[in-house]
């Protein structure tokens, strides 16, 4: 009897490791956001500024870096970094600081603060048509965001990527008023382009008021 308990449980432990062995480890995707103290992306940005009153239209061309300095552990607990961003024009040497913002991985989401507002970036795993409320973690009122596309291989500022999932932010369009925000991350580098259009007017022969900024992935490393 006690021969074939000990076989019984060698049989269990042996077809347990097994299962183990053959479980393939989940693939959350945090590699999107590539959060390591180091990288730097540089972008080139297009603004363009509509101004009502004079009904002008003003139009500029700069580059923004974003450097991921440091990281700390903030008041939740949760390993964050801080974002160092640099602004330059297109003719010149030097950069100047601008801003420091800060950014987290927590086990599904990707939280980036900008001027002091958190927002939800991305939530993982990243799937086709997942939708979430970007604002959830301020207080502008609810917004959803959706993968429109995942895992998509682009050119993006001439840079072949393999690996590109797009987040649509917002999109309200309409005769008087374009509200439009758009993001693209890849796999290993992090964000890689962004699309924000606000433009309002009171009707259809007034200008417009607002702006179009765009920004374009123009080189990625680490320092």
């Amino acid at each position: 009897m006690r021969k074939v308990i000990f076989a019984i449980l060698i049989s269990t432990l042996f077809f347990s490791c097994k299962k183990d062995k053959n479980t393939a480890t989940p693939n959350f995707n945090y590699n999107y956001a590539n959060l390591k103290v180091g990288k730097y992306v540089i972008y080139n940005v297009d603004s363009i500024t509509f101004n009502d009153f004079t009904g002008t239209v003003d139009t500029s061309k700069f580059q923004i870096k974003e450097v991921l300095a440091s990281n700390y552990t903030d008041l939740e607990g949760d390993n964050a970094f801080k974002i160092i961003r640099y602004k330059k024009d297109i003719d010149s040497l030097t950069w100047v600081l601008t801003d420091v913002w800060d950014c987290k991985i927590t086990t599904r989401t990707y939280e980036k603060v900008v001027e002091n507002v958190r927002y939800i970036k991305m939530i993982f795993p990243i799937r086709l048509n997942q939708t979430w409320n970007g604002n959830s973690k301020n207080n502008l009122g609810n917004l959803t965001y959706e993968f429109t596309s995942v895992h998509q291989p682009e050119v993006i500022g001439g840079n072949a990527l393999d690996s590109v999932s797009t987040v649509l932010q917002n999109d309200n369009i309409n005769l008087v008023q374009e509200e439009y925000a758009e993001e693209k991350f890849a796999a290993n580098i992090g964000l890689v382009y962004k699309k924000n259009i606000s433009k309002i007017r009171s009707d259809l022969s007034s200008p417009w008021s607002g702006y179009d900024v765009t920004m374009t992935l123009l080189t990625y490393g680490n320092n």
